[in-house]
């Protein structure tokens, strides 16, 4: 007599289950034999083992949807997130600082220009688009002539100039749109339709009937903290909205119940938001992009920005939510270990990378590389920004600086054999684009280990390539007395070049500048490719 088959509740998939399905029907009803696919019975267990695969697929999906480990689709994530009170933060914009040189005459008594709040700045982006700079700050009287700016060497006969910084934030002129009409209903939610939309220029005023009237943005409705620090239960006339972003980026502002914050009076269109639209890796443009203001600014002659923009980030994704989310609510929304300022650094928005460190009791140092595409100083406004967030967050009593990044600049030669099939200027742009690659900003971090057999694999790898050879491999030193390639040194001391030198002297000099096998760099270091030099032709190496 055959045994009774065990279940495995493991199996899910169609042909698991219809295996499982036959094997129970030897054991139930022996007599049937016929297991061809034109008999009705194997129809049958066909059909009821896709309807089963069917149906487990979406328990699985639905299961994996409810951690936000396992999680695939973002809807999903935002709302597991906001259940620890986590939001994923949507686009930050991109900061640059910028040099604004003026030009005016010197027998002019007064040289005097105005910088208005909101004056926009223009760089070009990707084929014909603009991406738009604003400045945010309070509007500025400058005296040129004063110690407000710099003096800068005039071009013209009779004529002075002088030269100002001034810091900009990614984002677009402003706008001001209705966004509802309140029912008076309890827990209405408005939607804004322009995306990024720039959350910390955002102003929401609500018509209480004749009058708009401004109401404040809170992060939860049931508190609130004051100046000091103190948690204040929120009153049930209190004129506050919530801000949050949904699954597509879409800003949606939310409003009380009656029990705890106002419900806005009912009325057609009663409901406006006053805004900014921006953010976005696309900001983080080069130096010298920013070289239009489309605002007039008297005396204005040349913008630029001396350095790439940076801090500009996509919407955070659900990798970094899933990551970041625990962190956050672990430290309670205070900064306390190190740990903690760093998560809280990366929730800050616009930083790429963070490193948090301790001198002394209460000093806390938070190295930071903001978003771009290389590693970049810190803008003063980001700068700034970060002091600020960590204000209500630090420990009564520590002191916060935010530093720069410290740049350990590499130095790179390395020669390639090219196979004569191949398009050797071609190949030789694959071998400088992989040796880029490997310390690419967005591959590097804080004291990461350099490995010479890394490289070696991503250019070998290159089509085309037939054998490759890495000759330098080594921090650069700024010092004169800083040892230099071979080809260098030959040119410098007036001799041949390495390849017209005899064999024994060519390897002796090679084995004498072997480069290092790996490069380890300092906990608060960053990687930066500064020198490369490549040697790609087709033929054996020398």
């Amino acid at each position: 007599m055959s045994t009774r088959p065990a279940i495995d509740y493991t199996n899910k998939d169609y042909q698991s289950l219809r295996r499982a399905m036959l094997d129970l029907a030897r054991y139930r009803i022996p007599e049937w034999t016929d297991h061809t696919p034109s008999d009705v019975g194997i129809l049958l267990v066909d059909m009821f083992a896709y309807m089963g695969d069917i149906i487990l697929y979406y328990q699985d999906r639905i299961a994996s949807e409810m951690f936000p480990g396992t999680a695939v689709e973002r809807r999903s994530l935002v709302q597991l997130l906001r259940l620890i009170g986590y939001e994923l933060a949507p686009p930050a914009p991109a900061r640059a600082d910028l040099l604004l040189t003026f030009e005016f005459p010197s027998i002019a008594p007064v040289a005097t220009t105005t910088i208005v709040s909101g004056t926009l700045f223009t760089a070009a982006g990707v084929g014909d688009t603009t991406i738009e700079f604003s400045y945010l700050g309070p509007t500025l009287g400058i005296d040129l002539r004063s110690d407000q700016a710099a003096p800068a060497p005039a071009v013209r006969p009779n004529t002075e100039r002088a030269s100002v910084r001034l810091p900009v934030v990614q984002a677009g002129a402003e706008a001001q749109i209705a966004i509802g009409s309140s029912t008076g209903e309890p827990n209405q939610l408005f939607a804004i339709d322009r995306a990024p939309l720039l959350a910390e220029t955002l102003t929401v005023e609500i018509d209480e009937g004749g009058n708009w009237v401004r109401w404040d943005r809170r992060d939860s409705f049931l508190y609130s903290e004051d100046d000091a620090g103190r948690l204040l239960l929120s009153p049930a006339d209190a004129r506050d909205y919530t801000l949050t972003f949904d699954d597509a980026g879409l800003a949606r502002i939310g409003t009380g119940d009656g029990q705890f914050g106002r419900i806005p009076p009912p009325g057609s269109n009663s409901v406006r938001a006053t805004f900014r639209v921006g953010g976005g890796a696309a900001g983080n443009v080069a130096a010298g992009a920013i070289a239009r203001a489309k605002s007039a600014i008297p005396l204005l002659v040349v913008v630029t920005n001396p350095m790439a923009a940076s801090g500009g980030t996509d919407a955070e994704d659900a990798a970094s939510g899933a990551r970041l989310g625990p962190a956050v609510y672990r430290s309670n929304r205070r900064a306390v270990t190190l740990d903690d300022y760093e998560a809280q650094a990366l929730r800050a928005g616009g930083v790429a990378k963070v490193k948090a460190r301790s001198r002394s009791w209460n000093l806390i140092e938070v190295i930071v590389a903001p978003e771009g595409d290389t590693l970049q100083p810190l803008p003063e406004d980001l700068r700034a920004r970060l002091l600020d967030f960590f204000e209500d967050k630090r420990m009564a009593g520590t002191l916060v600086r935010i530093l720069d990044a410290e740049r350990a600049p590499i130095e790179l030669a390395l020669a390639a054999e090219v196979d004569p099939r191949f398009h050797a200027d071609t190949v030789r742009q694959r071998v400088i684009d992989a040796a880029s690659g490997y310390f690419a900003f967005a591959a590097v971090d804080f004291g990461q280990t350099l490995y010479q057999g890394d490289l070696y694999a991503l250019i070998e790898a290159v089509p085309g390539v037939v054998a490759a050879s890495i000759t330098r491999f080594a921090r650069l030193s700024t010092s004169d007395t800083a040892e230099l390639p071979v080809e260098d040194e030959l040119r410098r001391a007036g001799l041949p070049a390495l390849d017209l030198l005899p064999d024994s002297i060519r390897r002796a000099l090679v084995g004498r500048t072997s480069p290092s096998s790996r490069i380890a760099l300092g906990a608060y270091e960053i990687p930066v490719l500064d020198r490369l030099t490549t040697d790609v032709r087709v033929g054996a190496l020398s």
